[in-house]
């Protein structure tokens, strides 16, 4: 079942459930009424048969508990016209515009709501018309003719039809408005669904740019870049050629990996960022990498996954273009917040996020500044032609 029908389907069993407690109470004052009369009935046996079919009625609905079908809400409406009939019939002759209490009360009126809730407004209001045609009716049945009746009579009389009208009409508009309410929010609640797959899918799609960024595309390019030199030479061996060959098979089998992969991760688990920090800087070639960590820094596993694959990607650049002699890593965590800095003494560049972009160059900033500022954090560069250069990450974590 869809949340829009759940929940429409909860108002509606809410809503019949307050007509049962209203049916049950008035059909409890209509037996007061019944036991305490001072005048008895006229008709004590028809009376006594009144209540105890509606009793009866009101019992068989209870136990039923599910919504009434068309057939239902006919003899209900049936079963509350004839009680209207009745009062006229039970009482003593003109006793029921003499001022006293009305037989059947107000269980009647639980028709006129059933009718309400279960067909809308103009149903409800159908049934409010029937009911208030034989409250009229009722008034010859007991011995006076409607035309006798007074003006204050005839008042109290169209007072009642109205009150039945304007309970039907408007506990049909009720249910209506809550039909409605669920049926927005069933749509809210689809579009919400729709933007989270969205945007899930974004993100799963960025972490996938990011890690063939890391991995194929620079293997690649060496490999496009060594094979250009292999064609400038006037004669290749064949162990070149089976290198390059290799190359290319390790990274289709890295791609085969990375698409095949399970779509969903665990999100639970820890793990220690100094760790990963190590294992990263031992994968580096071409420069010692010194990791320096305040505490094993245990992090929710996603979160030290990003950052070492963060760290890694400036520990590549460093040892790629930097042309550094050392690498210096540095990681503590205090108040709240975990503070990476990535330096090293190469030759620096000029920092320019819009002219790397520019110059096709922003795979850099996919592959760290997008992971960090996707776990909310942020990300620094200070670097200068000569004067080395540092990265640093901030990340706003629980202590």
């Amino acid at each position: 079942m869809d949340t829009g029908v759940a929940t429409r389907t909860r108002s509606r069993r809410l809503l019949l459930r307050g007509i049962l407690v209203f049916r049950w109470a008035t059909l409890g004052w209509m037996v007061v009424l019944a036991l305490t009369t001072p005048t008895g009935f006229a008709r004590p046996g028809l009376a006594w048969g009144a209540v105890a079919v509606a009793a009866g009625w009101t019992v068989w609905l209870t136990v039923v508990g599910h919504e009434p079908q068309r057939v239902v809400l006919g003899v209900d409406l049936a079963v509350c016209g004839s009680l209207v009939l009745a009062s006229g019939l039970v009482a003593h002759a003109g006793e029921v515009t003499a001022g006293r209490p009305f037989f059947a009360a107000s269980y009647p009126l639980a028709a006129v709501l059933l009718w309400g809730v279960t067909r809308g407004p103009w149903w409800g209001g159908t049934a409010a018309a029937a009911l208030g045609a034989g409250l009229v009716t009722a008034r010859p049945l007991n011995g006076v003719p409607v035309a006798d009746l007074s003006a204050v009579q005839a008042q109290q009389a169209a007072g009642t039809v109205v009150n039945f009208l304007v309970a039907g009409v408007a506990v049909g508009l009720v249910a209506r408005l809550l039909d409605a309410s669920a049926q927005a929010a069933e749509t809210a609640t689809g579009e919400l669904l729709a933007e989270r797959e969205r945007t899930a899918r974004l993100s799963e799609r960025q972490s996938l740019a990011r890690q063939i960024h890391d991995s194929a595309l620079q293997i690649l390019a060496l490999i496009h870049k060594r094979g250009r030199e292999l064609a400038g030479q006037e004669r290749v061996s064949g162990r070149q050629v089976a290198e390059l060959a290799d190359m290319a098979g390790r990274q289709e089998a890295e791609l085969r990996a990375l698409v095949l992969r399970p779509t969903e991760r665990s999100a639970s688990g820890t793990a220690s960022l100094r760790d990963a920090l190590e294992r990263t800087a031992r994968g580096i070639d071409g420069v010692p990498v010194t990791v320096n960590a305040i505490g094993a820094l245990i992090l929710p596993a996603a979160l030290v996954s990003e950052v070492a694959a963060a760290v890694g990607e400036a520990l590549r650049n460093a040892a790629r273009h930097a042309g550094a002699h050392r690498v210096v890593v540095f990681a503590e965590q205090a108040d709240g917040r975990l503070a990476l800095s990535v330096r090293d003494d190469g030759c620096g560049f000029t920092y320019d996020e819009a002219e790397l972009a520019e110059q096709g160059k922003a795979g850099m900033l996919r592959s760290m500044k997008g992971r960090i500022v996707d776990l909310g954090g942020t990300m620094d560069v200070e670097t200068a032609p000569g004067r080395g250069t540092e990265v640093t990450f901030a990340i706003h974590v629980e202590d």
